[in-house]
């Protein structure tokens, strides 16, 4: 059976053996999934993501812009969308916007790729977009910097004083840091409302978001079984939505139900080249489409994802909200030391039997290097073998080196 062979043993129509682009990487994807309505739903929604809560805000229905990765419960209870800072430029013009960047602001080459092309995508969304942002202050320093930067835009920026648990001082100082970033998290309601928050809203929306990260668990059980059905990029943007849920919560919750009924019921997909090689995603989520059609081909599969999405993790419901999303941000992967996020990495592992790793930063990201390094170490003298991929902001195929690093890895497993 070869790449393009689909369950039902059609061939996919067209050529897609050389996609340019996201998009044509995602409409590859989507004939590749022929058999499933539930991944061509998911890129549906991942497509029309932006424009949609762009056209809502002009509606009447207002957006904010956020990190999407946790704040979903505080946002929707406040009847806003989120519009993930970080998924903005997945499908556009990133490459374009970056460009623009080094144009207009002077940015410097060696400037993290990521924040660059932000920087071009917000200028030119600056007549005509979403104008108010929620900044999380511990996410990246370069992204801080970018924020100020976009005042002078007209965007409104309300920065969250987001604390980092502390190594010393006992159950006492931490305490005193979940109630000031509960304080802090409060402040928020008000920038987007005018008003204190309903918490009755926000309790539902946790209740809502753990019933959805349980089914997103049981969607990475599933794939254990049967590792092709749900191929690599799809299961990107399943948990990109895991953190805004594409501004849609009940239709993206009604997805995951029929993705899971899919997996249940499924024929088992076989590897292109006959075996499947079990593999963990650590660190960023990359545009690079291209490098997760190359682990597929290739027979490899990412069956566990480390990344600033913690589906693994539950939130509390038995205490105030504030103080349930305090504690949470506080045991959260961007937050503290790398160190204390190996346990989960190694439960990861065990739980999908991965023979490999892969570490995935961004070019001119020293934030991202540094937690990899960190790993890496740590996991080489564990015996697990793992891979440094270093991809770039943008949208086009990835570099012939990237597919090259893919390749030998997966090789050498197999």
């Amino acid at each position: 059976m070869n790449n393009k062979t689909l369950p039902n043993g059609d061939e996919p129509e067209g050529d897609w053996e050389s996609p340019t682009n996201q998009i044509e990487f995602i409409e590859q994807s989507r004939h590749d999934h022929k058999y499933s309505k539930g991944v061509s739903k998911l890129f549906d929604f991942a497509l029309s993501y932006m424009a949609d809560a762009e056209k809502g805000n002009q509606n009447g229905k207002p957006a904010v812009w956020s990190t999407g990765l946790m704040e979903a419960p505080l946002i929707y209870a406040c009847d806003i969308v989120p519009m993930a800072v970080y998924d903005l430029g997945r499908l556009g013009s990133a490459e374009g916007a970056a460009q623009l960047s080094e144009d207009l602001f002077d940015m410097p080459k060696e400037t993290c790729s990521m924040v660059s092309a932000l920087l071009g995508e917000w200028y030119q969304r600056r007549n005509n977009s979403v104008k108010k942002v929620v900044a999380l202050s511990t996410v990246c320093e370069p992204l801080n910097m970018a924020y100020e930067m976009i005042r002078e835009f007209g965007f409104d920026i309300h920065r969250v004083d987001q604390v980092i648990k502390p190594i010393q001082g006992g159950e006492e100082r931490l305490e005193q840091m979940i109630q000031y970033l509960t304080r802090e998290l409060a402040d928020v309601a008000v920038f987007l409302t005018g008003k204190p928050l309903d918490e009755a809203k926000m309790a539902v929306e946790i209740k809502r978001m753990n019933r959805l990260m349980a089914k997103f668990r049981e969607i990475i059980k599933l794939r254990v079984a049967n590792p092709l059905y749900i191929k690599s990029l799809p299961m990107l943007f399943l948990l990109m939505g895991s953190g805004h849920y594409f501004g849609k919560p009940e239709a993206y919750e009604v997805l995951l139900d029929e993705l899971i009924d899919e997996l249940k019921n499924a024929e088992y997909v076989p590897s292109p080249l006959g075996k499947i090689v079990p593999l963990t995603w650590v660190g960023a989520r990359g545009l690079e489409f291209g490098v997760y059609k190359a682990v597929d081909d290739l027979g490899g599969a990412l069956l566990s994802w480390f990344t600033p999405n913690p589906y693994d993790r539950i939130w509390r419901e038995d205490i105030p909200p504030l103080e349930a999303m305090a504690r949470f941000i506080l045991e959260y992967f961007v937050t503290g030391s790398p160190v204390n996020q190996i346990k989960y990495i190694e439960k990861m592992i065990e739980d999908s039997g991965s023979k490999g790793m892969f570490f995935y930063t961004y070019v001119g990201c020293p934030y991202g290097g540094l937690h990899v390094e960190l790993f890496r170490d740590y996991f080489h003298k564990k015996g697990i073998p793992s891979s440094g991929l270093e991809g770039s902001w943008q949208v086009g195929a990835p570099s012939g080196q990237l597919i090259t690093r893919v390749r030998a890895f997966i090789e050498m497993l197999s």
